[in-house]
């Protein structure tokens, strides 16, 4: 189209965006194309927002979990062969390796906990006294419920203290100060043969929480000089637990750790909840592909929109012909009223699902007040809230995929409209 001097006009001027952006509203002869744009937009910004909150919130899961379960526990275990071996020389030159932050001694054995109110199967993680309290997600203010880790592993063998999780406190029973009593296999020997269990009532030091329900419900931390002796090791540890900067880059840190260690049987994360994760991401994928699919859906709707848009827009375009407009500037009018559904949907679904899941903990907590049920069973999904984590490439990915599927839904309609002959359209106007 040329202006007034005769000059043609750039492509994407003001009055192909006037046009476009008119084209959009309601019209006297075909109020309903409008309905349809709307209903265009909501599916856009709907199918937008449900993929970034589906997303944040399996990110938000595997973080977290990820989280506490390399928080308690370690990252590589040395399995001792020799129950009489010391290990202070070997976790020194474990300490010696680049970028290994802990080694510490570890038992772990399941044991029976009682208490006059209840009994529970649980699992004993012994450790010396520094070590645990070099775990700030266990030992932390913010992780203490009641009581504290100050007489954790003091007085004679390691001392009576003990801390337990929260949901495990509030099953037997017992807070901080309260007693309970362990039964384990395998006694000691006596003339008359091997007893064949042996308890031991301990004091409940410190109970703290990590926001795990099946930590927070079967974990006791004993000192390791205590197990020592309750489970007859007579000194010994039964594994070395190292800690490594990255867990994520674990072959970065193996193989210096396996030549100091030589023959020694190891293992690590990957090899014992790795799969798990393996699940969570293949589950993560494919959950991103089928909710993509979703949103490619919910662009098509946008040629719905622009071939009746074209339709009621027959005697216009023939006129905007006449007048001097290109076939280019007919298709570029109607590209855009397709791309402006597309770009504010996309901007509204992405606003949408940041603000669920910032205040995702908060819809919950109404959601189930509503219902009067409990939408997140912690006792089923681990974990006391929702976590969700927002990451900014998977939001950028889902933005960038809508954006294309909403151009790519607006071209075919766009090119329909400049075909037509403006003679053949206005015979019948």
């Amino acid at each position: 189209m040329k202006n007034n001097t005769g000059a043609a006009t750039p492509p994407f001027n003001f009055f192909e965006w006037m046009v476009a952006r008119r084209y959009l509203g309601a019209t006297r002869s075909g109020k309903g194309v409008s309905l349809i744009s709307i209903i265009a937009f909501g599916g856009i910004s709907l199918a937008v927002a449900v993929l970034i909150i589906v997303m944040s919130v399996m990110q938000g899961f595997r973080a977290k979990l990820l989280e506490q379960m390399l928080g308690l526990n370690g990252h590589v275990f040395v399995q001792l062969s020799d129950p009489a071996e010391p290990v202070d020389s070997l976790i020194e030159k474990i300490m010696t390796v680049p970028g290994v932050t802990a080694a510490a001694p570890l038992i772990q054995a399941p044991v029976y906990a009682t208490t006059p109110v209840g009994e529970e199967a649980v699992l004993v993680r012994a450790m010396r006294r520094e070590d645990l309290l070099g775990i700030g997600s266990i030992t932390g203010d913010e992780q203490i419920e009641s009581g504290s880790f100050d007489g954790f592993g003091i007085g004679k063998n390691g001392g009576g203290e003990i801390a337990i999780g929260t949901r495990l406190a509030r099953a037997l029973g017992v807070s901080a100060g309260g007693g309970v009593t362990l039964i384990t296999g395998g006694g000691s020997e006596t003339a008359f043969g091997r007893f064949p269990v042996r308890s031991k009532t301990y004091v409940v030091g410190a109970v703290f929480e990590v926001d795990n329900s099946q930590y927070d419900s079967t974990i006791i931390f004993m000192p390791l000089e205590q197990a020592q002796i309750f489970f007859s090791a007579s000194g010994a540890t039964k594994q070395i637990e190292v800690r490594v900067e990255d867990p994520d880059r674990l072959n970065l840190y193996i193989p210096a750790i396996e030549a100091i260690v030589e023959d020694r049987p190891m293992t690590n994360w990957t090899l014992i909840i790795g799969p798990y994760f393996e699940a969570l991401k293949i589950e993560r994928n494919v959950m991103r592909l089928i909710l993509l699919l979703i949103v490619a859906i919910a662009a098509l709707n946008i040629i719905t929109g622009l071939v009746m848009l074209v339709k009621d827009k027959t005697g216009d375009i023939a006129v905007l012909r006449t007048m001097g407009a290109t076939q280019g500037s007919v298709m570029r009018i109607f590209f855009i009223s397709g791309a402006l559904i597309g770009v504010l949907g996309t901007l509204t679904g992405v606003v949408l699902g940041a603000l669920f899941v910032t205040y995702i903990d908060v819809i919950e907590r109404g959601l189930s007040a509503l219902l009067n049920t409990d939408l997140f069973n912690a006792e089923i999904y681990f974990f006391q809230q929702i976590p969700a984590e927002m990451q900014l490439g998977e939001v950028v990915t889902i933005a960038g995929w809508t954006l294309f599927m909403s151009f790519i839904s607006t071209i075919y309609p766009a090119w329909r409209a400049a075909r037509l002959d403006p003679v053949e359209a206005l015979r019948y106007e």
